[in-house]
C-alpha cells in the first residue's frame, strides 16, 4: 500500500451495521486493528510463501505501508478514518501475486486470530470482509514479467500499454470501494 494519490476510488465503503456497533468498534477501534495489522504485516514477513515481498523494502516504506493498511482496514470496518492510499487495484496491480500468496496472508491472520483470543463470530466476520478483496489483489501478472516479455515496452505507460489488462473488465463489481465512481 502506498501513499501516492489516484483519480481511482481511494475509500473503502464503510462498513455499516444500523445500530450494533460497527466491526471496527468490536475489535477495539484504530489502536487495536494497529497492533493487529502490524502483527499481521510482522507474522507475512516471516512467511515462507511470501516474506519476499518485505526483502527490499525500506523501514519508511514499511511505516506508510503499516499505517495505510490501518487507515484502510478501520475505514472499511466502519471507523471514521480517512484513507489517504491508492484503490486496490493500484496497489496490487504488477505485483504478481497468486492463491499462494492469498493463502499464506490468510494463514498469518488466522495466526493472528490465535493470538489476540478473537472470538469466532469476529473470525469469520473479518475472513469474510479481507475475501471480499481477493479479486483486486489475486491474479495480476507481475510487472517485471510483463516488461521483460515486450522489450518494445514503454515502462512508464503500463501494462495496458502492451495490452495485459488486470483486472478483467467486471472483476471488481462486488469488491467493496473498487468500481465505483470516485466521490
Amino acid at each position: 500500500m502506498t501513499d501516492a494519490p489516484t483519480d481511482a476510488p481511494t475509500d473503502p465503503a464503510p462498513a455499516t451495521t444500523g445500530t450494533r456497533p460497527s466491526l471496527y468498534e468490536r475489535l477495539g477501534g484504530y489502536d487495536a486493528i494497529s497492533v493487529f495489522a502490524a502483527e499481521a504485516l510482522k507474522k507475512a514477513m516471516g512467511h515462507p510463501d511470501i516474506g519476499h515481498i518485505w526483502a527490499h523494502m525500506s523501514e519508511s516504506t514499511f511505516h506508510k505501508e503499516h499505517r495505510n493498511f490501518v487507515d484502510f482496514l478501520s475505514r472499511h470496518w466502519g471507523g471514521d478514518v480517512h484513507y489517504r492510499g491508492r484503490d486496490m487495484i493500484t496497489v496490487h496491480r504488477g505485483m504478481g501475486l497468486t492463491d499462494v500468496h492469498w493463502a499464506a496472508m490468510v494463514d498469518c491472520l488466522e495466526q493472528c486470530y490465535e493470538q489476540f483470543g478473537l472470538p469466532q463470530e469476529l473470525r469469520d466476520e473479518v475472513s469474510v470482509s479481507f475475501e471480499g478483496f481477493k479479486p483486486v489483489v489475486v491474479g495480476s501478472p507481475s510487472f517485471r514479467d510483463v516488461v521483460n516479455a515486450h522489450s518494445e515496452m514503454d515502462v512508464t505507460k503500463g501494462m495496458e500499454s502492451v495490452g495485459v489488462t488486470w483486472p478483467r473488465p467486471g472483476a471488481t463489481r462486488d469488491v467493496p470501494g473498487e468500481g465505483r465512481p470516485p466521490a
